[in-house]
C-alpha cells in the first residue's frame, strides 16, 4: 500500500511540474549566457526559460525574473521567494543584459526590478525530457539526503529556507556544487510557498 501511495506521489508531482512549466522549458545542466559571444552569466540547472529560436547548435531564450536595484547581478524567482535564476559576472553585465519591466518597493523598503534578457545557450542544456530530470533530482534527494535523518518532505520548508538547509548539512555530507544545485533548485520548485 506504501509504495502504490508514493507511486502515486511521484506521478502527481511530475504532473503538476508538467503543468507548472507548460509555457516554457528548463534547463537540463547549469548554462553559460551568451550576449554577442561573450558569457555574461550563468544560469542553474531545472531554471525555466522561454526558446525564442532554435538554431543548429545554439538555441535563442528569454529569461525573466527579478532583483534587487542595488546588487543587480542576480536574478531570482520573484521578490519573496530566492530562487536563483541568473547570476551575472558583474553589476555592468546585469544592467546590459536585463531590461527592465517594472519597478517595484517590497515592504522593506527596498526597490526591485523585474526583468527579463535574451540570451544564446548551447541547445544541449535544454531540458529533453523534463519529467526524466525531476524525476532524477527527486531521487538524488532521497538517497542524499536520508542517510543521516528522517528525509523532509519537499513543502517542509519555504523557497528562502531550503538552501540554509543544505547549507548546513554540508558537515555530514560532501556535495559538489552541481549536485548541490540540483538538489536545492528541485526542492526549492517543491517548497511550502513554491506556488
Amino acid at each position: 500500500m506504501i509504495n502504490i501511495f508514493k507511486l502515486s506521489l511521484s506521478f502527481l508531482f511530475l504532473n503538476i511540474m508538467t503543468f507548472a512549466f507548460a509555457d516554457s522549458e528548463i534547463l537540463g545542466d547549469q548554462a553559460y549566457l551568451m550576449k554577442k559571444d561573450k558569457a555574461i552569466g550563468i544560469s542553474p540547472i531545472l531554471t525555466p526559460v522561454k526558446v525564442i529560436k532554435e538554431l543548429k547548435n545554439k538555441t535563442i531564450i528569454q529569461i525573466r525574473g527579478f532583483r534587487l536595484e542595488n546588487y543587480p547581478q542576480m536574478i531570482v524567482r520573484d521578490m519573496k521567494r530566492g530562487e536563483l535564476y541568473v547570476e551575472t559576472k558583474d553589476e555592468e553585465s546585469s544592467n546590459k543584459s536585463f531590461k527592465i519591466i517594472k519597478k517595484y518597493e517590497d515592504d522593506y523598503g527596498e526597490v526591485w526590478h523585474e526583468v527579463e534578457g535574451i540570451f544564446v545557450i548551447d541547445s544541449k542544456k535544454i531540458a529533453k525530457k523534463p519529467k526524466g530530470l525531476y524525476l532524477k533530482a527527486k531521487k538524488m534527494y532521497e538517497r542524499t539526503c536520508s542517510m543521516c535523518h528522517h528525509l523532509p518532505a519537499p513543502s517542509s520548508y519555504t523557497v528562502n529556507q531550503w538552501p540554509q538547509q543544505i547549507e548546513s548539512m554540508m558537515e555530514q555530507v560532501a556535495l559538489d556544487v552541481p549536485t548541490k544545485s540540483f538538489i536545492i533548485k528541485y526542492l526549492q520548485q517543491n517548497a511550502a510557498d513554491a506556488n
